[in-house]
C-alpha cells in the first residue's frame, strides 16, 4: 500500500505541474496574440525568425491572421493533451492508481499528442506558404521539416496511448482478482 500511496502523491503533485505549466502557455499564447494584433506587420518577421525562414520585406494583415490561425492550432491539441495528462494524474490520485477512468485519460492524451505532432508537421509548410504570400512570384518558397520535435512528439504519443490500453488491461485483471477474494 506504500507504494500506491507514494503514485498517489506523485500523481498528485504532477497535476500541480501540468496546470502551472498550462497557466504559463496560455498566458503566453495569450501575450503572442494581443501584440500580433497590436503589431500585425511584424508578426511575419517573428514567425520567419522562428522557422529560420528569410524575413519577408513586409507582411500584410491577413498573413498575419493566418499566422496567428496556424500558432493557435499548434496550440489547442497541446493544451488538450496536457489538460487530458492533468485528468489522468487527477484519476490516480483520487481513485485507484490502476483505474479505468485513468487509463482513458492516458490514451486521450496520447492522441491529442499524437495531432499535435501532425500539426506541427504541417505547420512549417504552412508557415512557410504564408510568409511567401506577399512576396513577388519567384521568390516565393515552400519548406518541408521533419525534426527532433516532432520525432519525439510522435514517441511520446504512442506511449501514452500504449500505456493507457495496458492499464485498462490491468485494471480488468485486477477486478477480477478482487471478485475472487
Amino acid at each position: 500500500m506504500a507504494e500506491r500511496e507514494r503514485a498517489r502523491r506523485l500523481s498528485r503533485r504532477l497535476e500541480l505541474l501540468i496546470t502551472a505549466i498550462v497557466v504559463v502557455i496560455l498566458m503566453v499564447v495569450g501575450i503572442g496574440l494581443a501584440w500580433a494584433l497590436a503589431q500585425p506587420d511584424t508578426a511575419g518577421s517573428f514567425a520567419a525568425q522562428q522557422y529560420g525562414f528569410p524575413t519577408p520585406g513586409q507582411s500584410s494583415t491577413i498573413a498575419a491572421f493566418l499566422l496567428v490561425v496556424v500558432f493557435l492550432a499548434q496550440t489547442a491539441p497541446m493544451i488538450a493533451g496536457l489538460l487530458s495528462l492533468r485528468m489522468a494524474f487527477r484519476e490516480i490520485a483520487r481513485h485507484e492508481t490502476i483505474g479505468a477512468g485513468a487509463a482513458r485519460w492516458l490514451r486521450r492524451s496520447g492522441i491529442a499528442f499524437f495531432v499535435n505532432a501532425l500539426v506541427m508537421l504541417l505547420s512549417r509548410p504552412l508557415v512557410s506558404l504564408i510568409l511567401s504570400i506577399d512576396m513577388p512570384s519567384g521568390q516565393r518558397f515552400l519548406s518541408i521539416g521533419f525534426g527532433t520535435p516532432e520525432l519525439l512528439t510522435l514517441l511520446v504519443s504512442g506511449v501514452l496511448v500504449m500505456f493507457g490500453h495496458l492499464m485498462t488491461v490491468a485494471a480488468r485483471i485486477e477486478d477480477e482478482n478482487k471478485r475472487f477474494i
